[in-house]
Protein backbone atom coordinates (compact mmCIF):
# COMPACT_ATOMS: atom_id res chain seq x y z
CA UNK A 1 0.00 0.00 0.00
CA UNK A 2 1.40 3.62 -0.95
CA UNK A 3 1.12 6.16 2.26
CA UNK A 4 2.90 8.81 0.35
CA UNK A 5 3.61 10.50 -3.27
CA UNK A 6 6.55 12.44 -4.14
CA UNK A 7 6.80 14.79 -7.64
CA UNK A 8 10.04 16.44 -7.91
CA UNK A 9 10.19 18.81 -10.89
CA UNK A 10 14.12 18.84 -12.83
CA UNK A 11 15.17 21.35 -15.24
CA UNK A 12 17.55 20.84 -17.81
CA UNK A 13 20.72 22.66 -15.64
CA UNK A 14 24.08 21.82 -13.98
CA UNK A 15 23.81 18.83 -11.15
CA UNK A 16 20.36 17.31 -12.63
CA UNK A 17 21.79 14.09 -13.95
CA UNK A 18 21.36 10.66 -13.91
CA UNK A 19 25.01 9.05 -14.44
CA UNK A 20 22.62 5.76 -15.93
CA UNK A 21 20.82 7.77 -17.82
CA UNK A 22 20.80 9.17 -21.67
CA UNK A 23 20.32 13.02 -21.80
CA UNK A 24 16.91 14.63 -21.86
CA UNK A 25 15.45 16.00 -25.29
CA UNK A 26 13.15 18.32 -22.95
CA UNK A 27 14.22 21.04 -21.19
CA UNK A 28 11.45 20.41 -18.63
CA UNK A 29 11.79 16.92 -16.92
CA UNK A 30 9.85 15.50 -13.71
CA UNK A 31 10.96 12.31 -11.73
CA UNK A 32 8.23 10.29 -10.25
CA UNK A 33 9.07 8.60 -6.89
CA UNK A 34 5.85 6.68 -4.83
CA UNK A 35 7.51 6.41 -2.03
CA UNK A 36 6.28 3.67 0.38
CA UNK A 37 7.65 4.23 4.11
CA UNK A 38 10.74 5.27 5.39
CA UNK A 39 11.81 2.22 5.37
CA UNK A 40 12.30 2.38 1.80
CA UNK A 41 13.71 5.93 2.13
CA UNK A 42 16.67 7.36 4.57
CA UNK A 43 18.65 10.76 4.57
CA UNK A 44 22.91 11.04 4.54
CA UNK A 45 24.94 13.45 4.31
CA UNK A 46 26.59 14.32 0.58
CA UNK A 47 29.25 11.64 -0.51
CA UNK A 48 32.72 12.74 -2.00
CA UNK A 49 31.27 12.20 -5.40
CA UNK A 50 28.24 13.98 -4.93
CA UNK A 51 30.70 17.33 -3.36
CA UNK A 52 33.01 17.35 -6.72
CA UNK A 53 29.75 16.68 -8.69
CA UNK A 54 28.14 19.60 -7.06
CA UNK A 55 31.49 21.34 -7.17
CA UNK A 56 32.58 21.11 -10.63
CA UNK A 57 28.64 22.19 -11.35
CA UNK A 58 29.33 25.45 -9.78
CA UNK A 59 32.78 25.71 -11.96
CA UNK A 60 30.37 25.22 -14.75
CA UNK A 61 28.27 27.76 -13.59
CA UNK A 62 31.65 30.36 -13.58
CA UNK A 63 31.87 30.12 -16.96
CA UNK A 64 28.77 29.92 -18.09
CA UNK A 65 28.29 33.56 -16.27
CA UNK A 66 31.59 34.82 -17.96
CA UNK A 67 30.43 33.65 -21.49
CA UNK A 68 27.15 35.44 -21.00
CA UNK A 69 28.72 38.60 -19.84
CA UNK A 70 31.41 38.40 -23.06
CA UNK A 71 27.87 38.06 -25.68
CA UNK A 72 26.14 40.78 -23.97
CA UNK A 73 29.26 42.98 -24.79
CA UNK A 74 29.81 41.70 -28.33
CA UNK A 75 25.48 42.03 -28.95
CA UNK A 76 26.20 45.58 -27.91
CA UNK A 77 29.12 46.20 -29.28
CA UNK A 78 27.62 45.26 -32.91
CA UNK A 79 24.68 47.11 -32.82
CA UNK A 80 26.59 49.99 -31.93
CA UNK A 81 28.76 49.12 -35.22
CA UNK A 82 26.09 48.50 -37.48
CA UNK A 83 23.97 51.52 -36.13
CA UNK A 84 27.11 53.42 -36.72
CA UNK A 85 27.88 52.67 -40.68
CA UNK A 86 24.43 52.77 -41.36
CA UNK A 87 23.87 56.40 -39.56
CA UNK A 88 26.28 58.23 -42.39
CA UNK A 89 23.90 56.50 -44.98
CA UNK A 90 20.62 57.68 -44.00
CA UNK A 91 19.25 60.83 -45.44
CA UNK A 92 16.28 61.82 -43.72
CA UNK A 93 15.25 62.83 -40.25
CA UNK A 94 12.49 59.50 -40.30
CA UNK A 95 15.18 57.19 -40.93
CA UNK A 96 17.94 58.18 -38.45
CA UNK A 97 14.59 57.69 -35.73
CA UNK A 98 13.59 54.24 -37.18
CA UNK A 99 17.50 53.30 -36.76
CA UNK A 100 18.06 54.47 -33.05
CA UNK A 101 14.28 52.27 -32.17
CA UNK A 102 15.72 49.43 -34.61
CA UNK A 103 19.32 49.68 -32.46
CA UNK A 104 18.03 50.53 -28.83
CA UNK A 105 15.86 47.14 -29.85
CA UNK A 106 18.42 45.43 -30.68
CA UNK A 107 20.17 45.93 -27.16
CA UNK A 108 17.08 45.10 -25.36
CA UNK A 109 17.36 41.83 -26.82
CA UNK A 110 20.58 41.26 -26.14
CA UNK A 111 20.05 42.61 -22.09
CA UNK A 112 16.81 40.47 -21.48
CA UNK A 113 18.29 36.89 -22.97
CA UNK A 114 21.65 37.92 -20.79
CA UNK A 115 19.13 38.41 -17.44
CA UNK A 116 17.10 35.50 -18.43
CA UNK A 117 20.03 33.22 -18.09
CA UNK A 118 21.56 35.16 -15.17
CA UNK A 119 18.81 34.97 -13.18
CA UNK A 120 18.28 30.86 -13.67
CA UNK A 121 22.29 30.65 -12.66
CA UNK A 122 21.88 32.93 -9.48
CA UNK A 123 19.07 29.94 -8.76
CA UNK A 124 20.87 27.17 -9.45
CA UNK A 125 23.85 28.44 -7.66
CA UNK A 126 22.25 29.24 -4.39
CA UNK A 127 20.68 25.91 -4.57
CA UNK A 128 23.86 24.18 -5.05
CA UNK A 129 24.98 26.23 -2.06
CA UNK A 130 21.96 25.19 -0.14
CA UNK A 131 22.15 21.68 -0.53
CA UNK A 132 25.86 21.97 0.94
CA UNK A 133 24.66 23.89 3.69
CA UNK A 134 21.87 21.06 4.97
CA UNK A 135 23.98 18.14 3.50
CA UNK A 136 21.22 16.19 3.09
CA UNK A 137 20.88 13.61 0.52
CA UNK A 138 17.55 11.42 0.09
CA UNK A 139 18.35 7.56 -0.56
CA UNK A 140 16.22 4.97 -1.84
CA UNK A 141 17.52 1.84 -2.02
CA UNK A 142 15.85 -1.14 -4.10
CA UNK A 143 16.76 -4.73 -3.57
CA UNK A 144 14.52 -7.02 -5.87
CA UNK A 145 14.37 -8.74 -8.92
CA UNK A 146 10.53 -8.38 -9.52
CA UNK A 147 9.78 -5.53 -11.63
CA UNK A 148 7.43 -4.23 -14.34
CA UNK A 149 8.71 -1.69 -17.14
CA UNK A 150 5.93 0.93 -18.25
CA UNK A 151 6.70 2.19 -21.44
CA UNK A 152 7.65 5.65 -22.65
CA UNK A 153 4.33 8.08 -23.05
CA UNK A 154 5.60 10.95 -25.49
CA UNK A 155 8.98 12.10 -23.63
CA UNK A 156 8.03 11.22 -20.20
CA UNK A 157 10.91 8.75 -18.98
CA UNK A 158 10.18 5.34 -18.15
CA UNK A 159 8.68 4.10 -15.14
CA UNK A 160 8.98 1.22 -13.17
CA UNK A 161 6.88 -1.03 -10.62
CA UNK A 162 9.36 -2.67 -8.28
CA UNK A 163 7.99 -5.57 -6.16
CA UNK A 164 10.46 -4.61 -2.84
CA UNK A 165 8.57 -6.80 -0.23
CA UNK A 166 5.77 -9.09 -0.26
CA UNK A 167 2.72 -6.42 0.06
CA UNK A 168 5.20 -3.29 -0.66
CA UNK A 169 5.61 -2.05 -4.55
CA UNK A 170 7.70 0.89 -5.38
CA UNK A 171 6.68 2.80 -8.25
CA UNK A 172 9.14 5.71 -9.60
CA UNK A 173 10.46 7.14 -13.43
CA UNK A 174 10.57 9.52 -15.14
CA UNK A 175 13.56 10.80 -18.09
CA UNK A 176 16.36 10.23 -16.13
CA UNK A 177 15.81 6.51 -15.15
CA UNK A 178 15.91 4.76 -18.87
CA UNK A 179 17.22 1.13 -19.43
CA UNK A 180 20.87 0.91 -19.92
CA UNK A 181 23.39 -1.99 -19.58
CA UNK A 182 23.65 -2.00 -16.11
CA UNK A 183 20.18 -0.65 -15.08
CA UNK A 184 17.48 -1.69 -13.49
CA UNK A 185 20.22 -4.05 -11.53
CA UNK A 186 18.93 -6.29 -8.31
CA UNK A 187 20.56 -3.82 -5.54
CA UNK A 188 20.54 0.08 -6.50
CA UNK A 189 20.51 3.25 -5.07
CA UNK A 190 18.39 6.64 -5.74
CA UNK A 191 19.93 9.85 -4.17
CA UNK A 192 18.14 13.04 -4.58
CA UNK A 193 19.08 16.19 -3.45
CA UNK A 194 16.64 19.32 -3.39
CA UNK A 195 16.82 22.95 -3.34
CA UNK A 196 15.21 25.29 -1.30
CA UNK A 197 12.06 25.03 -3.24
CA UNK A 198 12.34 21.13 -3.82
CA UNK A 199 14.16 21.35 -6.82
CA UNK A 200 16.02 18.60 -7.94
CA UNK A 201 19.13 19.78 -7.90
CA UNK A 202 21.32 16.68 -8.08
CA UNK A 203 19.93 13.10 -8.90
CA UNK A 204 22.33 9.88 -8.95
CA UNK A 205 21.43 6.32 -9.64
CA UNK A 206 24.64 3.76 -8.06
CA UNK A 207 24.17 0.19 -9.44
CA UNK A 208 25.61 -2.54 -6.42
CA UNK A 209 24.06 -5.33 -8.69
CA UNK A 210 23.65 -6.92 -11.74
CA UNK A 211 21.05 -5.75 -14.77
CA UNK A 212 17.74 -7.49 -14.29
CA UNK A 213 14.94 -7.71 -17.02
CA UNK A 214 11.26 -7.31 -16.30
CA UNK A 215 9.48 -9.74 -15.31
CA UNK A 216 6.62 -7.76 -17.99
CA UNK A 217 6.81 -4.61 -20.38
CA UNK A 218 3.35 -2.51 -20.85
CA UNK A 219 3.03 -0.60 -23.24
CA UNK A 220 1.03 2.84 -23.67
Amino acid sequence: MLTSTSVFQSAAAPGRRNTNATPAASPLRYVLLYIIDDTVQTERPLSDKEIKILRQDLKRLDKQKLFQIKFLVGWTLLAIIVGTFVYFRLDTTTELYLLIGTVVIYILIGVWTFLEAYLKQKKLRKNINFVFATNKVKSIKVIGTDYIELSEVEDEGVNYLFQISDNKILSFGGQDFYPTKNFPSDNFEIAICNGQKGEVVLLETYNYGKKIRPNRKITA
